[in-house]
């Protein structure tokens, strides 16, 4: 039996080419159509508001698609958003200084990925199962540490900068958010790394039997994704003056992850783009501002948002 045969032939050039071009595409018509129907959706301030409104989504979802790509999930996002925002705001408040308080909370996302990645790669447990019991480990711990109070952040400029700030126009956090991805971007298309990811998604035995290291590979994504949304829930707590454990709650990992296959990686892993995952948190973004000038109903809003998911990986599985 030939190769091709055993993996299946590949689709015609033709699909390939419009579920390729379909996100693309769509962003251009829905941003022209919300523009048409309310001409303020392509104000200037109304796109730097939706630049904000992505920055935090756009970080960890850079940071998952990596994850995804290898075939994993990391639902652990959002309590490690709400634990870190908490840890930075209460440093704060104790008096540690601002590099002490982001280090401390950065840290704690380092080891919490790192330990869900130690259980997938060195345990051999599933991804699902692991990050879905982290869930309920670091929300409890969240509401062990602050409670369900908001806890306020003040006199700090330097720590609210982080979400408020602006430099040359945009806001700071999405300069951040730019850079993660950018990084991310330079990571996939010119480094081993980025070969490794894609090889252990394609057939991780393969890719440890042609001497990837595939377990200190998949470790080192789940420590990225766990920082990334560290680094996310600082940038949230900035914005809002206020850390708490209860942050995080409302369908975070979903948001995440939709962006993720809206750009077109694969849940079965193998395949993906960081730069596309870029380009569905931006659709997403646009998606929401424009329901919510149009004053959409949130149940409306919500049939939306998953038909347009579902729709992603239909376009993903005609691609493939």
């Amino acid at each position: 039996m030939s190769a091709m045969a055993m993996h299946g032939a590949r689709p015609p050039v033709w699909r390939r080419r419009v579920a390729a071009s379909a996100l693309p595409l769509a962003a251009v018509v829905a941003v022209a159509l919300f523009g048409w129907i309310q001409p303020a959706f392509l104000g200037a301030e109304n796109l730097v508001g939706i630049l904000r409104q992505v920055a935090i989504v756009g970080i960890m979802a850079s940071a998952m698609t990596f994850v995804i790509m290898t075939g994993g999930i990391d639902l652990s996002i959002g309590p490690v958003l709400a634990l870190s925002g908490l840890v930075a705001v209460l440093s704060l408040d104790a008096g540690f200084g601002l590099f002490f308080a982001l280090a401390l909370a950065l840290s704690v996302g380092l080891v919490i990925g790192l330990f869900n990645g130690g259980l997938i790669a060195l345990g051999g447990l599933p991804p699902i199962i692991v990050t879905l019991a982290m869930l309920s480990i670091v929300r409890g711990s969240a509401l062990l540490l602050g409670g369900p109070d908001l806890h306020a952040v003040r006199g700090q400029p330097a720590f609210s900068f982080l979400g408020t700030g602006s430099i040359a126009g945009l806001p700071f956090s999405v300069w951040l958010f730019g850079a993660v991805a950018a990084a991310l971007v330079f990571v996939q298309r010119s480094t081993v790394l980025g070969l490794r990811v894609t090889a252990i998604g394609d057939n991780e035995r393969v890719a440890w039997l042609s001497g990837h290291r595939t377990r200190l590979t998949t470790l080192s994504l789940y420590g990225l994704s766990g920082v990334c949304a560290a680094l996310a829930g600082v940038i949230q707590a900035s914005q809002v003056h206020t850390g708490s454990a209860t942050y995080g709650e409302f369908g975070t990992e979903l948001d995440v992850i939709a962006a993720v296959v809206l750009g077109g990686t694969q849940l079965s892993g193998g395949r993906g783009s960081v730069a596309r995952t870029v380009l569905g948190v931006l659709f997403l973004g646009a998606l929401n501002n424009a329901m919510n000038i149009l004053n959409v109903p949130i149940d409306l809003q919500l049939i939306a948002k998953g038909a347009i998911i579902a729709l992603a990986l239909g376009l993903g599985q005609l691609r493939s």
